[in-house]
């Protein structure tokens, strides 16, 4: 019998479910079995809840429940998948623009990837990431940001800088990270792999121009699907940092 990378054992519909949906997204081969049958016996990782792993290998197990995260289901699999116990580098990669991409890179290794609309978002994504490997680790997380766009890199620092320690906050030089035809994803992974400098009280203010009012409504109009239009006012008030981002999207036009 080939060995399976991956099985998914339980019996409960609704999680096997949504688990088959998180492996189909990621593009991973997988198995279903029986918690007892023989392809969990050979497979690299299982996952299954806590009331049907226990005759499982622990150290082949990932755990999950109804309604779980998917983020820290993903994020414990591939640390599974790629043989990762006691990293020694976790960073978080964002590239700041129209559209964040993000990259959780762990000892090298690329482990979550996502695009985000908006920099509340993206920090929030960030955050989740943080406590999925802060559950497991104790290494301390770096978040690398690029620094192609100064507005959408202060608006990201102002949304996560009052949630993490200053110290674990690094400025990249996008220079080479976004080539063409690659992807928001690919120059996330590329600044999370390149040293960047630390964080400056100055490194969230920025001069603000035209265009930046001009890209922030734009921003609004494709995260809202063309609905809302915000004012000039508005605006300003959010690149000056008197307004967050989230009370611009909350305001009405």
């Amino acid at each position: 019998m080939p060995r399976s990378e991956v099985a998914v054992a339980t019996r409960n519909p609704k999680t096997l479910y949504l688990i088959m949906e998180v492996l189909k997204s990621l593009d991973l081969d997988f198995v279903v079995c029986e918690p007892s049958g023989a392809e969990c016996q050979i497979a690299k990782v299982i996952i299954t809840t806590s009331d049907e792993a226990k005759d499982l290998d622990p150290e082949r197990v990932v755990i999950v429940e109804d309604d779980f995260n998917e983020d820290s289901m993903v994020i414990a699999l591939m640390l599974h998948l790629l043989d990762i116990k006691k990293p020694t580098s976790i960073v978080v990669g964002i590239d700041p623009g129209l559209r964040f991409g993000l990259a959780l890179v762990i000892d090298g290794n690329v482990v979550r990837t996502k695009i985000s609309s908006s920099p509340a978002k993206a920090a929030r994504f960030t955050l989740r990431w943080l406590a999925a490997v802060n559950e497991s680790f104790s290494q301390e997380p770096v978040i690398r940001v690029g620094t192609g766009s100064s507005m959408f890199t202060a608006l990201f620092l102002r949304e996560i800088t009052p949630h993490v320690d200053s110290t674990s906050l690094e400025l990249v030089n996008e220079e080479n990270t976004t080539k063409v035809g690659e992807s928001d994803k690919s120059s996330a992974i590329l600044i999370a792999m390149r040293k960047g400098r630390p964080l400056k009280e100055s490194d969230d203010i920025f001069e603000i121009r035209e265009s930046h009012v001009q890209s922030l409504k734009h921003l609004v109009l494709d995260i809202t699907n063309g609905t809302k239009r915000i004012s000039t006012a508005d605006a300003q008030a959010v690149l000056l940092g008197d307004k967050s981002f989230e009370w611009l999207l909350g305001t009405t036009s």
